[in-house]
């Protein structure tokens, strides 16, 4: 082993500590959507002030995710992160300290300044450092951490809010987050030595090529229909993350701790659907050597079947099969999530932080605009839930049309990128 690559003990624990990093920040992201119900109840809140503040979050992280990821790309992974999530603890504790509308908004969009390079800057670290038939499955495992932290932040969130009050949750988390940070930043100092960013390599990759100034032109016509799909991809996730527990409790009527638990298991369902969705496109990766094919196959399937999944929302109440029917419709949704920031690291290796920005920019964009539009549809059709998922299954129709645009290296034919299947199992053995 060259002196250029740590150990592989030492790549594991940086892939735990970026896999504990992606829980933290899912529940600091949720939790705003679980304290809704009671904070709203308290502060006189209506469905649309909720709207602005989830958006506030995604304005902020759809604006700041191109300059984060570009400056992660500058200073370096390590230091991006202790920057921006110091940031973002920050923020989160000052979410339970102002109590008005408008600092609840400025609170939410620092959060969303922090949060916004994070998964870029993670991104860089893979795309720098696992063969490209593995990637899927690396992200996989990372992001559907971070959706398993999304299922469970409604016990967490909701366990802490009656064990003590909604301030003091955020206040408890935001300083979790803070110490855990700066955690990371000392676990990350040993590897740093052994690599130009401070990452771990979970397998032997080629040495990054030297840096070039991002061609901006070229790189936003390369990535504009990925971000187009990641909107759309996008648009579902936020409806999900900040609407799930005030539909449980605006529907229904079930109380904090009840709805906790119906949020969970739903949420659950996009976690394992993040991890699947990894594992298919490097399966199909393997199976077809073709690296486009795969990626795209994965992400329309999920758009299709996530749509099927939202349609009995349209025709029943039952709360059961509700339930249901939204956990198949978050898991198919984030068989999408995988292949879609593979493919954002796939379109530009030098700049791997930054195409991958560039590319979820849609899915921050999607986060901006669903929660108000949502929030308005409810209060204009007197809380009638049906009309909120109809928008989301427009909106899915739209996705298979953008992924079939989606083309990597310089826009070239899908048939450019097949190799054949066994040069991948080679590749991934050397």
């Amino acid at each position: 082993m060259s002196p250029s690559q740590p150990t592989r003990s030492r790549a594991r624990i940086t892939f735990v500590l970026l896999c504990i990093m992606a829980f933290i920040m899912y529940v600091d992201r949720s939790n705003i959507s679980v304290a809704a119900p009671v904070m709203s109840k308290e502060l006189g809140f209506s469905n649309t002030h909720l709207g602005f503040i989830f958006a506030a979050f995604a304005i902020a992280y759809s604006c700041f995710m191109i300059p984060g990821g570009w400056h992660s790309d500058r200073i370096g992974s390590r230091k991006g992160l202790l920057l921006y999530g110091s940031i973002w603890a920050i923020a989160t504790i000052a979410t339970g300290v102002v109590g008005s509308l408008l600092a609840l908004v400025a609170a939410r969009f620092f959060v969303g300044v922090g949060e916004a390079p994070i998964y870029p800057t993670a991104a860089r670290m893979i795309a720098r450092v696992i063969p490209e038939d593995r990637r899927g499955a690396a992200q996989g495992v990372m992001h559907g951490i971070g959706r398993i932290a999304n299922a469970l932040a409604p016990l967490i969130v909701t366990g802490l809010i009656v064990a003590f009050s909604w301030r003091f949750t955020f206040i408890i988390l935001g300083g979790v987050t803070l110490v855990y940070m700066v955690v990371m930043y000392l676990g990350l100092n040993e590897a740093k030595k052994h690599s130009d960013e401070g990452t771990p390599v979970l397998h032997a990759a080629a040495p990054a090529p030297r840096r070039k100034p991002v061609d901006w032109p070229d790189m936003i016509r390369r990535v504009w229909p990925a971000t187009a799909a990641c909107f759309c991809h996008g648009w579902v996730l936020w409806f999900f993350l900040n609407w799930i527990p005030s539909f449980f409790s605006q529907r229904y009527g079930l109380k904090l701790e009840h709805n906790a638990v119906f949020s969970a298991l739903v949420l659950l369902g996009g976690s394992l659907g993040t991890a699947a969705g990894g594992m298919l496109t490097d399966w199909r990766f393997k199976r077809t050597g073709n690296r486009l094919r795969a990626r795209r196959e994965v992400i329309i399937c999920g758009f299709l079947l996530s749509i099927f999944g939202l349609i009995p929302l349209l025709v029943t109440h039952d709360i059961t099969i509700n339930s249901i029917s939204l956990g198949v419709a978050f898991f198919c949704s984030e068989l999408a999530d995988s292949p879609l920031w593979v493919v954002g690291t796939e379109v530009s290796v030098e700049h791997s932080a930054t195409s991958s920005a560039c590319t979820f920019t849609g899915m921050a964009l999607a986060g901006a605009v669903s929660p108000v539009v949502v929030g308005v549809l409810l209060d204009m059709s007197h809380g009638h839930w049906a009309v909120a998922f109809g928008a989301s299954i427009v909106v899915l129709l739209l996705g298979p049309i953008f992924t079939m645009r989606i083309r990597l290296d310089d826009g070239a034919p899908p048939d450019a990128h097949a190799i054949e299947p066994q040069a991948v199992v080679h590749a991934s053995s050397r």
